[in-house]
């Protein structure tokens, strides 16, 4: 490396400079760069730039896990610690081989107790008086989720579900939303995140912004039935997050 810091001269390389500021240069070859960056102007800016930007990153406010993320671990975690095999009670299934179990007796257990066995392959026609359906379980019925409920400004409790979601609900898609937004002045972008809320009781749509800096946003919260490009009124709330 050391050849290489001789050789080489201004303008220096980016990638250089940031190896020089990262500190993984061995110590010589830092003492050598250091000393002859010293009094390059360029190299000077490029490094107070990189300054800058590791200062704003520690400036950034902590972001929290998201649900899902930690669900999606706990789940990896919990799977690890289940043994890799099931544990077979040899007792058990030596009790069921000296009792002679097999499928003759299964089939007159089952019907002592009314279970009807169906054939799947072809047998379409419909349930006898003998062929109870089943009754539908909790399974066969579809989830609904409520939105997210806000009361007044206080966006705080369902920031990180709308930054992770990509939900339009009643606006359907991005440019329907962009059109409630050009109704607002507010520069159309892609949304960080979208989903349907309640805000006080009332149907709406939050929007997740860029807020122009790092570590900034900005919320937009929409009627969905008056928003449009020519509308102004149909933001129902807006708020900013500033580092």
């Amino acid at each position: 490396m050391t050849g290489n810091v001789r050789r080489s001269g201004p303008p220096w390389s980016v990638d250089l400079l940031a190896d020089l500021h990262a500190g993984v240069l061995d110590p010589r070859d830092e003492a050598e760069l250091r000393a002859a960056v010293a009094h390059d102007a360029d190299a000077q800016a490029v490094l107070r730039a990189l300054d800058a930007t590791v200062e704003e990153l520690h400036n950034l406010p902590p972001i929290p896990m998201p649900r899902h993320v930690a669900e999606r671990i706990d789940a990896a975690l919990a799977a690890e610690a289940r043994p890799l095999a099931p544990v077979v009670d040899l007792t058990a299934r030596r009790r069921r081989k000296q009792l002679g179990w097999g499928a003759g007796l299964l089939a007159a257990a089952a019907v002592a107790v009314g279970v009807v066995v169906v054939s799947t392959q072809g047998n379409t026609a419909a349930p006898t008086s003998d062929q109870q359906a089943l009754p539908t379980t909790k399974a066969d019925t579809p989830v609904t989720h409520q939105p997210l409920a806000v009361k007044g400004n206080d966006f705080g409790p369902v920031f990180g579900d709308v930054l992770k979601a990509q939900n339009y609900g009643p606006l359907e898609n991005q440019d329907k939303l962009a059109g409630c937004l050009q109704g607002a002045n507010i520069v159309s972008t892609k949304p960080l995140g979208v989903s349907p809320i309640t805000l006080d009781g009332r149907d709406a749509v939050m929007a997740v912004l860029p807020g122009g800096k790092p570590g900034a946003f900005q919320i937009v919260v929409l009627d969905p039935d008056t928003c449009g490009p020519d509308n102004p009124n149909g933001v129902l709330a807006r708020s900013s997050i500033t580092p």
